[in-house]
């Protein structure tokens, strides 16, 4: 394992889900964490302690990731409290399913917004303060970008514009010593959460996966830092931890 001790980590929307479960497992390498939130700050509040229970080191910021002045605002911030900004890690999003026909362009865009002009500022803005000194920077897609299903809505168009832009950035900043890579998760559940009687339609669904079983957070954290400590020579990837979905999808009943 690579040596993350001292390392500052930004990662956006990491008060719950695959974001807790992030920001948890890079702390627990030693990384600093800047846990941003829009909104809900108890969840962020209640990863942080964690955090701090297991001895780590974690502080809350709050910032609408949409508005470039608020990220610039952000990132100062960041610097005057850390120093630096080592790793970011765009968790942040929204979705909005439902049929292309019935989607008002006010859902579209405010998921095009959530996802992925979020992705371009906030990459773009921590960016500028790594040209010299290098970093990596890992954006969370999912596996709606690498293929579609009816009633997805405006997520799986705005997390395949993040693959594309993933490589773009990659491609651009590799020069200063930026790794721009992602991880597209699949259905990702909490283990032994009993999700399975609140959603029976994706239970049938995950069934039909190679591996059988939904990912948890945690494996997807695990990807997040495999690409931010151990992946030195890979940018412009995206890695897929989706259960074989992605190979087989076509083979579902």
């Amino acid at each position: 394992m690579s040596d993350l001790q001292h390392n500052v980590a930004l990662v956006t929307g990491g008060g719950k889900g695959i974001g807790r479960a992030v920001c948890l497992e890079l702390a627990a390498n030693g990384v600093k964490i800047a846990l941003v939130y829009r909104s809900d700050r108890l969840s962020a509040e209640n990863t942080a302690q964690e955090i701090i229970a297991a001895g780590g080191e974690v502080r809350l910021y709050q910032a609408e990731l949409t508005d470039r002045s608020s990220v610039s605002q952000l990132v100062a911030t960041l610097i005057a409290d850390w120093g630096a900004i080592d790793i970011l890690v765009n968790n942040a999003g929204a979705s909005a399913g439902g049929s292309l026909l019935a989607l008002s362009d006010d859902r579209w865009q405010q998921v095009l917004q959530s996802n992925l002009t979020s992705c371009f500022i906030t990459s773009s803005e921590v960016a500028k303060v790594m040209l010299n000194r290098g970093g990596s920077i890992i954006s969370i897609a999912g596996a709606s970008a690498h293929r579609c299903y009816p009633g997805a809505g405006a997520f799986g168009p705005s997390k395949a514009a993040i693959v594309n832009l993933t490589t773009q950035m990659a491609m651009e900043w590799a020069r200063y010593g930026i790794r721009v890579n992602g991880v597209s998760p699949g259905p990702i559940r909490e283990a032994d959460s009993g999700w399975q009687a609140q959603e029976p339609l994706l239970a049938r669904e995950v069934a039909t996966l190679p591996l059988k079983r939904a990912g948890t957070p945690q494996e997807v954290a695990k990807a997040v830092r495999y690409l931010a400590a151990d992946a030195g020579y890979t940018t412009g990837q995206m890695l897929i931890v989706d259960g074989g979905g992605f190979c087989t999808w076509y083979l579902a009943p």
